[in-house]
């Protein structure tokens, strides 16, 4: 039987909700999806950046929120499935607050930043979400690969992602009629993830996260990764008998073990273009 070589993944009259698309991976999946001719929602804080967001994808419908704050996850999916129409395909989650701080130093403050908007957000916009979902639709949770292989320095963050897989291995199990999927990333460039490190911290920690072979030889990037998420999506929604329930994605190569300076050198770098990125 002959292949269908000229098959094109498409989005085409898809419902879909990016959470998170106003910076880094998550703009640029959901750039990618209207791209592809998905009816977009892109949520995320701030109006300069979600603005800016919609005109560089030249579609899709904007709302602002944040879902650190309880009313305003229930308000998002309110104002998105207004939108769309009153059901959603695809719904992605692509948020995460990473602050820097030994659990020695790590106040209350520093775990409530990391547990509401890494743990307690996606699951109040699941919730609120849950009415609207078609059949076999796919939820999709950006978790970390730090999960299981913790970064000294980045424990609290690293425990927020641990409770988020749980949780969507618990959503899994109440609600078998839908597919969750967890997305484990690892290490990526052009992204906010480092941007309020405070740089000695950072260099004083780097020795051993290279130690512990934390640190990849190859950094994967906000564009590349944010495509790649976008075309799985598509595909994953035209093929709705199957699941997709855990992914893990990371720069090709091993541990990077060469010397703190070069590294600390490309998180510079990385911060530079992140800026540049997020105009």
């Amino acid at each position: 039987m002959q292949g269908d070589r000229g098959h094109q993944v498409s989005l085409d009259g898809k419902r879909i909700i990016v959470v998170g698309a106003t910076a880094g991976i998550g703009k640029q999946a959901a750039m990618d999806m209207v791209a592809m001719g998905g009816d977009v929602v892109f949520a995320g804080r701030s109006p300069e950046k979600l603005a800016e967001a919609l005109v560089d994808a030249g579609g899709g419908h904007g709302v602002i929120a944040d879902i650190a704050q309880p009313d305003d996850c229930e308000r998002l999916v309110t104002e998105a499935v207004a939108h769309l129409g009153g059901t959603v395909d695809l719904l992605l989650t692509v948020v995460g607050v990473s602050r820097l701080g030994l659990v020695k130093d790590a106040g209350p403050e520093l775990w409530q930043q990391c547990l509401l908007t890494n743990v307690m957000g996606p699951a109040l916009v699941t919730k609120a979400a849950l009415p609207h979902l078609t059949r076999n639709a796919l939820v999709g949770y950006f978790s970390s690969e730090s999960v299981g292989m913790p970064y000294p320095g980045l424990v609290p963050y690293g425990a927020s992602k641990a409770a988020l897989e749980e949780l969507v291995r618990g959503v899994r199990a109440e609600h078998p009629e839908f597919r969750f999927s967890c997305l484990r990333v690892g290490a990526t460039s052009d992204t906010e993830f480092a941007r309020d490190f405070d740089p000695e911290l950072t260099a004083q920690l780097a020795a051993t996260w290279i130690e512990r072979g934390n640190i990849p030889s190859n950094f994967m990037t906000a564009r590349g990764l944010g495509r790649a998420i976008a075309r799985l999506c598509a595909i994953a929604v035209e093929f709705d008998d199957i699941d997709y329930q855990d992914l893990v994605l990371r720069g090709t190569g091993g541990p990077y073990y060469g010397g703190v300076e070069t590294m600390m050198a490309q998180a510079d770098r990385s911060r530079e273009e992140a800026a540049r990125y997020d105009g």
